[in-house]
């Protein structure tokens, strides 16, 4: 019984405010343009019609995603100050564009400029703009609105790798790029301007009743950081190694899962198969976190966002049997459904709304380059003789100590309280 009223109350706050939702779930969705699951699909014919080594070109991408994250905090606070429908089609017009010059690649100069574009527009500013304007617009049920536009990541996972390949092996790959950026400008462009015509934040309506404009000025009232404050704040050095353990382990995960496999005796396409359960119960804990952040506080959710991840380790290491393939990648999507609703409401409850995307900006850098470093980072300790075992012993340590910190916090602030 609950569970169905759980699922009436989101069809209702959908219904409620379907454009800047589904706004926020198509930028999620073509993000993914920019995401490690589409562009390492093109790998096998960028080396092949480059003549390139597989490790040149994995220096050429962790060092274009690098540049991208230090970009994105110039950039990404932009959005505080530009009309966010301007921002969002500047943006789209970026991810074009990085398309377009990504079909016409034809050295390792253009190759780079190309990646870093649609890093830049796609992992970087489209996931940006979609979660800060979530966090900026919806405050008593923040969680549930975050929870919703990340349905467009593991939507993003399930559809394109498919389109993708049929579309590289039926016109190429340099084809398939030019493609993709008609689609941007014919699908998304129209749509995003439609969805945020007549735009208010007057508009949003939150558990049945429209955003009440005390709460409009309150977020206007709310101090002012900058991008200098918060990084000589303790809070920043307490909540940033959750977002780069997450993304440096789940991308690097992700980069090597054959590998694993191989490791553990399994097939590659047995490890495939099973990055579906991943996508299911990312997609399903996404919508459980939002009710549980609204309810609870993303600030007493966030220090057990990594447990998961952690168990899916433990398995990983102590496990070899088939069944061990599943639950480890179900753990692990726990861990990636919950993160980035826990984590973007946590931004906007520790740092408020008035300006999310300086401070948004910020920790997109920190999960950037988290992501650029952990496949070198697992690269360069696989190459001095770690086995994987061991690697995962060490983020298992590095998680455990992170967990016991912010526990540590937390029943501070409720002693305090």
């Amino acid at each position: 019984m609950q569970q169905k009223q759980n699922i009436l109350n989101y069809y209702r706050f959908f219904i409620s405010n379907w454009k800047i939702l589904l706004f926020a779930i198509l930028l999620a969705f073509f993000s993914g343009f920019g995401q490690t699951f589409l562009l390492s699909l093109y790998i096998p014919s960028i080396l092949k019609d480059l003549s390139i080594r597989h490790t040149v070109y994995s220096a050429i991408y962790a060092s274009a995603t690098l540049l991208s994250g230090v970009t994105i905090i110039f950039v990404g606070k932009l959005i505080d100050r530009v009309n966010i429908k301007s921002f969002a089609v500047a943006v789209i017009i970026g991810i074009t564009a990085a398309n377009i010059v990504a079909g016409f690649s034809f050295n390792l100069f253009t190759l780079f400029i190309a990646i870093f574009m649609l890093r830049f527009f796609g992992q970087g500013l489209l996931s940006h703009t979609a979660m800060t304007a979530m966090g900026r617009y919806f405050s008593k049920a923040r969680g549930k609105a975050l929870s919703i536009a990340y349905l467009g990541f593991p939507l993003a996972e399930g559809i394109f790798p498919i389109l993708i390949v049929l579309l590289i092996g039926a016109v190429g790959w340099r084809q398939s790029f030019l493609v993709s950026a008609i689609s941007i400008i014919l699908i998304l462009l129209p749509v995003t301007l439609m969805l945020l015509r007549n735009f208010s934040s007057d508009k949003i309506v939150e558990d049945s009743s429209p955003l009440s404009k005390n709460k409009l000025k309150t977020n206007a009232d709310q101090k002012i950081w900058r991008q200098r404050e918060i990084l000589r704040s303790k809070t920043f050095y307490l909540i940033a190694p959750t977002t780069f353990i997450m993304g440096f382990t789940q991308t690097a995960l992700f980069f090597f899962q054959t590998f694993i496999a191989e490791d553990k005796g399994w097939s590659a396409e047995w490890m495939a198969l099973n990055i579906t359960v991943y996508a299911i119960v990312s997609f399903t804990f996404s919508i459980v976190a939002g009710p549980i952040v609204d309810k609870v506080s993303a600030k007493k959710t966030y220090p057990l966002v990594l447990i998961p991840l952690l168990t899916g380790l433990l398995i990983l290491i102590l496990f070899k049997g088939l069944w061990a393939t599943s639950l480890f990648w179900l753990f692990v999507g726990i861990s990636g459904g919950l993160n980035p609703t826990v984590s973007n409401a946590l931004y906007a409850e520790i740092y408020g709304t008035f300006n999310l995307g300086t401070v948004r900006s910020l920790f997109t850098f920190v999960m950037i380059g988290s992501t650029a470093l952990g496949p070198v980072v697992y690269s360069l300790l696989l190459d001095g003789g770690l086995s994987f075992s061991w690697i995962h012993l060490i983020i298992i340590t590095i998680i455990t100590l992170n967990v016991i910190v912010l526990l540590f916090q937390t029943s501070r602030r409720s002693e305090k309280a």
